[in-house]
């Protein structure tokens, strides 16, 4: 899945997943660096946001293990002045995968 982002906008695909379930991710973008939200929530348990990790880059890898039932994913934010593609594979234990 690949989203073009325009200076300053951010988006967010996550992944729906089970307790201990686990996704394999690569992410990249076209250049620029992007600052990205790797984080959960669930609306059945009340969990409004639940942090993995926080940075910037151009890539990250691993692996997305879910500490909960619930959406598991990431946010990124281009912080640049040109457009800036993201491109993220993933493979595991989801059901579903969705852009917001």
């Amino acid at each position: 899945m690949s989203v073009t982002l325009a200076p300053d906008e951010g988006t967010e695909i996550k992944v729906a997943m089970l307790k201990g379930a686990k996704v394999d991710y690569a992410w990249e973008t076209n250049g620029g660096k992007a600052n990205f939200d790797v984080h959960a929530d669930s609306k059945d348990l009340d969990i409004d946001y639940h942090n993995y990790s926080k940075g910037s880059g151009v890539k990250s890898e691993g692996t997305l293990v879910a500490a909960f039932d619930g959406s598991h994913g990431w946010f990124w934010r281009n912080r640049t002045k040109e457009p800036l593609t993201i491109t993220i594979k993933t493979n595991g234990e989801y059901s579903s995968i969705k852009r917001y």
